[in-house]
């Protein structure tokens, strides 16, 4: 028996933070073990989410490409397995909304095509003027509320994702999601009362 509370090939184990940390540094072998040691956990997640190997692979390069353009903003606030979980949750539903998108009718991008796309453009850069201060401020209220909460909060939030889809990435059932969503509501909105 070892004496170490972190068996070799633990998620947890002061190995992977090292790794982590020599990622951050830019060194390519602590990212090569990382993606040695994390891809079929990342690989079973999606596939869990999308259902289809194809895209499964797709999601699995993106999540990847995201962890490596990320990886210097990872704080240690969680274990970078959970992190690495929930950008993969992340990817794989925002890949189910793109090709949602993709499957749309035909006289819904007829419709859109009427708009011009300067127009557009002016309203979306408007709108974020506007909105640049309740984002920061909506982000780190955030950052405040219990990780299922602020999880499940998020999928819906980013990407749009019916609470079916939310539970099944979480784990958890329907009702569990609306919960955790509606609690997540009621904090943030207390939070963001006080500020």
């Amino acid at each position: 028996m070892r004496s170490d509370s972190h068996p070799p090939g633990s998620y947890h184990g002061p190995e992977i933070n090292d790794w982590v940390r020599r990622a951050q540094a830019g060194d390519q072998e602590a990212l090569s073990q990382l993606i040695q040691r994390f891809s079929r956990d990342v690989y079973g997640k999606a596939f869990s989410i999308l259902k289809k190997h194809h895209d499964t692979e797709d999601v699995v390069q993106e999540t990847f490409l995201r962890v490596f353009k990320s990886l210097p903003s990872f704080r240690f606030e969680s274990s970078f397995r959970t992190w690495l979980i929930t950008v993969t949750i992340r990817q794989s539903l925002n890949y189910l909304t793109r090709q949602r998108r993709v499957d749309t009718s035909l006289d819904a991008h007829a419709e859109a095509l009427g708009e011009h796309p300067a127009l557009l453009q002016a309203e979306t850069q408007f709108d974020q003027a506007l909105d640049e201060e309740q984002l920061r401020r909506l982000k780190d209220a955030l950052r405040h509320l219990p990780p299922r909460q602020q999880e499940a909060l998020t999928l819906r939030l980013e990407t749009g994702s019916s609470y079916e889809l939310i539970a099944e990435a979480m784990g958890t059932s329907v009702g569990s999601v609306k919960s955790h969503i509606h609690h997540a509501i009621r904090h943030l909105s207390q939070s963001l009362g006080k500020s």
